[in-house]
């Protein structure tokens, strides 16, 4: 954990500047110690991507399992990120796409998604048990979908709801963290979130959002470059 603010503070704003001229991301898939599948209930209309690849020709609603969690992104070759998606519609394949890169404001309730990423992925990422923090993770990426997509109404209206088919309930743990997650979060915001977006076309890949704070082992990457920095410094100025 760092402690110094100031360094924490010239870490993000070196990790900033390294990402702001990221052009390509690769997307390795789903972390499966912070992913949960669970079921849910989902409408959509003409023209989104439905699961097995094919675009929708009329609006239906679907009772389907939904994998979710963190995204394992990797940045230009080096930089490690989690990501979520923010666009449920639309499916994300794995490999390298060439994205261009927005602050948070590109997606509806950017803010507040970006508020509810530092304030809970830490503590899922710190959760002791297993099952727990999977299903937290499946949680936190329920409630960033219905952000985007109902305006973080709860999951009994809009277009992503619980599933209430006797055979495929919505996982009550997932459903209670998420409603937990958007209760927290209502009427909070934040700044910072990167928003990347695919320039590839939507059968390829689609919109993620990381909070802009690298994984900690970035967190030695840049900080040893910054150490080297001060010691340069250090010997331009003894010259």
């Amino acid at each position: 954990m760092i402690r110094s603010k100031a360094l924490y503070l010239l870490l993000l704003a070196a990790f900033t500047v390294a990402e702001a001229g990221a052009t390509v991301i690769n997307f390795t898939g789903t972390d499966p110690a912070r992913s949960f599948s669970f079921w849910m209930r989902a409408t959509y209309n003409v023209g989104d991507m439905l699961t097995n690849g094919q675009l929708a020709v009329a609006q239906q609603t679907i009772n389907e399992a939904v994998p979710a969690g963190v995204m394992n992104l990797i940045v230009d070759g080096s930089l490690r990120v989690d990501a979520f998606c923010v666009d449920y519609f639309v499916l994300i394949n794995q490999g390298n796409h060439n994205v261009n890169l927005f602050g948070q404001d590109a997606i509806t309730g950017g803010g507040r998604i970006q508020w509810m990423l530092l304030n809970t992925l830490p503590t899922i990422n710190a959760q002791a048990n297993a099952t727990l923090k999977r299903q937290q993770a499946a949680a936190l990426q329920l409630a960033i979908w219905d952000i985007v997509h109902d305006n973080g109404d709860g999951f009994t209206a809009g277009r992503l709801q619980q599933s209430t088919n006797a055979a495929n309930l919505t996982d009550s743990i997932v459903l209670s963290n998420a409603t937990t997650y958007l209760a927290a979060s209502l009427g909070r915001t934040a700044l910072g979130g990167v928003v990347y977006v695919n320039v590839q076309g939507i059968t390829t890949s689609q919109r993620l959002m990381s909070d802009g704070v690298p994984e900690p082992a970035t967190y030695a990457l840049l900080g040893g470059g910054l150490v080297a920095m001060g010691l340069l410094g250090r010997r331009s100025r003894r010259a």
